[in-house]
């Protein structure tokens, strides 16, 4: 007997959510494939977070933090950044509260020529100590293999 495939996801999603509650996950592997994927990566604390826009079932929201911790990219702890993160409609205000560890990709305006940033897809986490030394080991081996080319 085979699962339609929207059967099939549905059953995935608990898994995905309690992974995500899960204090060791993702591994270091994971960690650094999104890593590797971002011009940014950093610990922050979001300071607002506004929809600015729906499509479909989706919503945009312009979130505002400040960096806590740079383990990729130019911005530099105390800095204020600005990012995009696209959510299916409904999400909660309160999903945007605290401490959380993004992966920034960036792109150009086409126009300005100005850097806008936008969150990788589902690559937002809670902070942890662990995710906080997973990073910190990625970083350092980041910056020893550009040292040594």
């Amino acid at each position: 007997m085979r699962l339609p495939l929207t059967s099939l996801l549905l059953l995935l999603v608990p898994v995905f959510v309690s992974a995500q509650d899960d204090d060791n996950w993702p591994s270091l592997s994971y960690l650094r494939s999104d890593y590797k994927a971002v011009s940014v990566v950093a610990h922050v604390r979001i300071q607002e977070a506004v929809i600015t826009g729906r499509v479909g079932g989706y919503e945009n929201w312009k979130v505002s933090a400040v960096v806590l911790e740079q383990f990729k990219g130019k911005f530099k702890k105390g800095y204020t950044i600005e990012y995009f993160h696209g959510a299916e409609a409904g999400l909660k205000r309160e999903h945007f509260d605290g401490e959380k560890i993004v992966f920034l990709l960036s792109e150009r305006e086409p126009k300005t020529k100005e850097i806008r940033y936008s969150v990788l897809e589902n690559s937002t986490l809670p902070s942890t100590p662990d995710r906080l030394r997973k990073l910190r080991l990625i970083r350092k081996q980041a910056l020893k293999s550009r040292a040594s080319r």
